[in-house]
């Protein structure tokens, strides 16, 4: 791909994606509600790294996205993949009937492996409901488990959990103390949407295409982990809103709604598990091949938060307490020198993300020129 196509294709992605521009302007912060809402999903297993997504979209801090989970506005749970996103509260049950039957069928050998029979769901799910009208902590839980004969350990009680929630019954509510907390959906959302299957289908591709666009039909299927036919029936719902181009033998969608692309992309620090990469089946865009291994040391999903310049993943990062104040470290196996007007534009990056955490933060650049 010509490298005039592919800068263009990923200032594209930064402004669908909500970073360049951020949703939040100097006129004000985006609220959290308004950023899960319009990228549909938010990957948020790492609760840190899931509320600086939101953060370093919106302009809010970390106790006013916190306010946004107490207010009941957005909620964490497990809608597809099996892995935990920020949704619209209103949202939560119907994305998760709708998308985590997959995972739950792929799950049946886990269970048989664990012991997990369809009695204990059973008697779990009764539990949950009978205790589970306010939130309670996740030790809680196990102990909740534990003393009605569910055997809770290696792993059973988070799978326990974590199948109810994909069934849409619960849902993450806000932490108590540093512990998650899970409860009724029926309890804690003030209104539940009930689409349609067709209408449920059309609004989560919608949203995807039009917030991680430009993105490729296998893009969508990763992303929503559904065979490649419902991929293309919930495409075919919303086709006349989306443009097709053709790049390097390569055909990327984007939504006619897209936001423009606007100024320079200029430079991001993300978290470690971020719509930025996480969102796509191909990384190849936005990260460098001979840069995976940085990145994801493993290959194992464990990402490593980065330094994003101009769209592309330009090195690494990560946050060291020292004594009262914060130190961002920044530039670890830097991938290239940063000059010293990128020092300057990751020195602003560094303040944004104190100014988040409601801390002092000192940025230590490494790697510069």
């Amino acid at each position: 791909m010509k490298a005039s196509d592919r800068s263009r294709l990923r200032r594209a992605r930064l402004a669908a994606l909500g970073l360049s521009p951020p949703l939040g302007t100097r006129a004000g912060p985006a609220s959290a509600l308004s950023v899960v809402r319009s990228l549909g999903a938010v990957q948020a297993q790492d609760y840190a790294s899931g509320a600086w997504s939101l953060g370093v979209r919106s302009g809010l801090t970390l106790a006013q996205v916190e306010q946004a989970v107490t207010d009941r506005e957005i909620v964490r749970t497990w809608p597809m993949r099996g892995t935990i996103h920020w949704v619209a509260a209103a949202d939560a049950r119907w994305m998760c009937q709708l998308l985590a039957a997959a995972r739950l069928r792929s799950l049946a050998g886990r269970y048989r492996q664990l012991g997990i029979t369809e009695h204990d769901i059973a008697l779990a799910g009764e539990l949950f409901e009978a205790h589970l009208e306010a939130p309670l902590s996740r030790p809680d839980v196990v102990a909740l488990l534990a003393a009605h004969g569910i055997d809770p350990s290696d792993q059973r009680a988070y799978h326990l959990v974590g199948h109810h929630c994909m069934t849409g019954l619960l849902c993450q509510g806000p932490l108590i103390g540093r512990q998650p907390s899970f409860v009724l959906i029926d309890h804690w959302v003030p209104h539940s949407l009930a689409p349609t299957r067709e209408e449920a289908m059309a609004t989560v591709v919608e949203r995807y295409v039009r917030s991680h666009g430009p993105v490729t039909e296998n893009d969508v299927a990763g992303w929503l982990l559904q065979p490649l036919g419902f991929t293309r029936e919930a495409l075919a719902l919303v086709e006349a809103r989306l443009e097709r181009e053709e790049v390097d033998g390569q055909v990327w969608l984007t939504h006619v709604d897209a936001p423009p692309v606007a100024g320079p992309a200029g430079v991001h620090l993300l978290p470690q598990w971020d719509e930025f990469l996480l969102g796509y089946k191909s990384r190849e865009l936005t990260l460098p091949p001979e840069h995976v291994a940085k990145v994801v040391p493993g290959r194992n999903m464990v990402f490593q938060p980065s330094l994003v310049i101009d769209g592309e993943v330009a090195g690494l990062w990560r946050r060291r307490e020292a004594r009262s104040r914060v130190v961002v470290v920044v530039g670890v196996e830097p991938f290239a020198a940063l000059s010293a007007s990128r020092r300057r534009e990751v020195e602003r990056a560094v303040a944004a993300y104190g100014r988040y955490l409601g801390r002092d933060v000192d940025a230590l650049v490494v790697g510069s020129g």
